[in-house]
């Protein structure tokens, strides 16, 4: 573990820099893969200020503590820190542990429904997504269409108030869909 300290007013001595690294060795438990640890020391009249910060793969935890005594500052900034991690930790194993049936593509939601065992013939839904209705002009269809790679565009039409679809033929031809109600 490579810690980086700067010190602002003041000078650290090795037993500080000792000190230091083993109380952030609390902080390694909880992740594996910290990339950077640096530590600033400054004194501000009577009070030492000591500003933690580590940076991880996932994650980012910073403290700042003001003390009379630098020691004691350390130790509450460490203290502060390891809460954070704590917090981070959870939060990475919740996020990355959620895994259900809904999947994002593209900014929508997709559920995946599994193919019916008892007859494979009969048709299934196999994904269902909801989409965004932006109200346009045909011409603003057109052009959001033609720069997307997307096959259709669902949109309410500006002058009608109608939903319509816009789609991309086969023979790279566009055409509308305007349904009757």
């Amino acid at each position: 573990m490579r810690v980086d300290y700067i010190a602002r007013k003041v000078t650290l001595d090795d037993d500080f820099r000792q000190l230091t690294e083993k109380k952030l060795a609390k902080i390694t438990k909880y992740f594996n893969d910290i990339l950077d640890m640096r530590v600033e020391v400054s004194q501000e009249r009577h009070l030492h200020v000591v500003d933690l910060f580590v940076k991880g793969k996932d994650f980012d935890i910073k403290s700042t503590t003001q003390h009379k005594e630098l020691n004691a500052a350390i130790q509450e900034g460490v203290d502060k820190l390891e809460i954070q991690a704590r917090r981070a930790k959870t939060r990475l194993k919740d996020h990355k542990g959620r895994g259900g049936g809904a999947k994002m593509v593209q900014g929508w939601d997709v559920d995946v429904i599994e193919p019916d065992a008892d007859n494979p013939s009969t048709p299934q839904i196999v994904e269902r997504s909801s989409i965004p209705i932006r109200p346009m002009t045909i011409e603003d269809a057109i052009f959001q269409l033609e720069k997307n790679s997307d096959q259709f565009l669902v949109f309410r039409n500006a002058s009608s108030e109608r939903i319509n679809v816009l789609y991309r033929r086969s023979d790279n031809q566009l055409g509308l869909i305007t349904p009757e109600i």
